[in-house]
């Protein structure tokens, strides 16, 4: 094994100008597929964080009118959710969670000497779970709150600070539209939201969907109701039968697209997931052309190593090495310069990665950076030693098939 390492150290130098070369442009293969990798890593994550933000199964569903026929909107009714709506559809089997959502849209909203314009929302407490907000101090509104009309809210973690600063919010006291409501938690921050339900939300102020009914939208029904699917993939079973629930108790066909529309966040994520899966095929096509490029680098400059030593492996064969061993040799050189300048460009690539996460980390609007998958980087570093072995095979095998007498006229 020292032997082989030494000749190896030997023959490298020896060639160093040309295996330099072929290491330039597999290292620069390698730093390329280091970064392209954490850089789409860095973008999926961020881009299914920002949209799962809003809720990881959100289905958004609201009423409109059912048209008649030759009237048009003139001759339209109304279609309206109430409650007995919303437990029709929490008991089918293909909805998870379902909860009431009362659109206040943008509401003066006082505390103590600040006044501010922020969104407000009528919500349950299955609201937190659809929605995906989690508690940074306090709590979220319960089911006592619902029913009982309790004046409560539940601060966004930006709509908090606009009203109190650096102060605890939690106890005081805000005025929605003349009203007084008790703050009872706060939210951890979101940050930046691609997609919201009624806003950013950060923004709002999340109170019983009951007091926002009673206190200050003084209606009967909902805007809209929000409810979670059992699974994602079930999300489209889930809007027919919700449709068709209304449909049965509001005396429409469930085919009018006008009386109910829907929004499906799946149906987003599912679109990005195409990008992405879109952004891996062409990773791995850009790291095959590499591989490719590499590997045929490495052959034709082996290739002319063994027409330079001819002579050496004549020699070599005449004092007693054996074609194995030559074989091994010329694979040795051919893997190692591979493995080198892999690992090399995997460093310089993760430098390049690390330098890019820093100018845009983690929080900052709309920014993706890069995430370093350490098995990507192993495959990464293996490819291209793997490469070296095949792309040594054709010049190992030639130089282990040179007879030593031909080898001798050679020089």
């Amino acid at each position: 094994m020292l032997d082989l390492l030494v000749g190896t150290v030997r023959s490298l130098r020896a060639h160093a100008l040309r295996f330099g070369l072929t290491a330039l442009g597999i290292l620069w293969g390698a730093m390329m597929l280091t970064f392209l990798s954490g850089s789409l890593e860095g973008i999926n994550r961020h881009f299914t964080r920002e949209l799962e933000e809003i809720g990881p199964k959100v289905v958004i569903l609201w009423p409109g009118a059912v048209l008649k026929n030759r009237v048009g909107e003139r001759g339209a009714r109304e279609v309206e959710i109430d409650l007995d709506d919303v437990q029709r559809m929490d008991a089918l089997d293909s909805v998870e969670t379902i909860a009431p959502d009362v659109l206040l849209w943008s509401q003066v909203v006082r505390a103590g000497a600040r006044t501010k314009l922020l969104t407000v929302d009528g919500g349950s407490e299955k609201t937190r779970e659809i929605r995906s907000f989690d508690v940074s101090a306090g709590r979220f509104i319960t089911a006592t709150d619902v029913e009982r009309n309790a004046r409560v809210a539940f601060l966004g973690a930006e709509a908090a600070e606009r009203l109190f600063g650096r102060e605890p919010a939690l106890g005081r006291r805000i005025s929605i539209e003349s009203v007084s409501f008790r703050v009872v938690g706060i939210s951890v921050a979101k940050g930046d939201q691609m997609i919201g339900v009624n806003g950013k939300d950060d923004l709002a102020i999340i109170i019983p969907y009951t007091a926002a009914m009673r206190w200050l939208d003084r209606r009967d029904h909902f805007d809209q109701v929000i409810f979670a699917p059992r699974t994602r993939e079930e999300s489209w079973d889930a809007i027919q039968h919700t449709r068709q629930v209304i449909a049965l108790h509001h005396d429409f066909a469930p085919g009018v697209d006008t009386a109910v529309s829907y929004l499906n966040f799946w149906e987003v994520l599912a679109d990005i997931y195409n990008i992405q899966i879109g952004l891996r095929i062409f990773l791995v096509a850009a790291g095959v052309v590499t591989l490719m490029v590499g590997a045929v680098g490495v052959m034709n400059i082996m290739l002319v190593v063994v027409g330079e030593r001819t002579q050496e492996i004549g020699l070599r064969k005449a004092v007693g090495a054996s074609s194995r061993s030559i074989f091994i040799q010329f694979i040795a050189e051919s893997s190692t310069v591979c493995g080198i300048s892999g690992v090399l460009g995997a460093l310089l690539g993760i430098a390049l990665t690390q330098l890019l996460g820093g100018v845009s980390p983690p929080g900052t609007p709309t920014a993706s950076p890069p995430v370093l998958d350490p098995f990507t980087l192993v495959a990464i570093v293996a490819s291209l030693a793997a490469v070296g072995m095949v792309a040594g095979l054709l010049p190992a095998l030639r130089a282990a098939r040179i007879p030593p007498s031909e080898a001798l006229r050679a020089s």
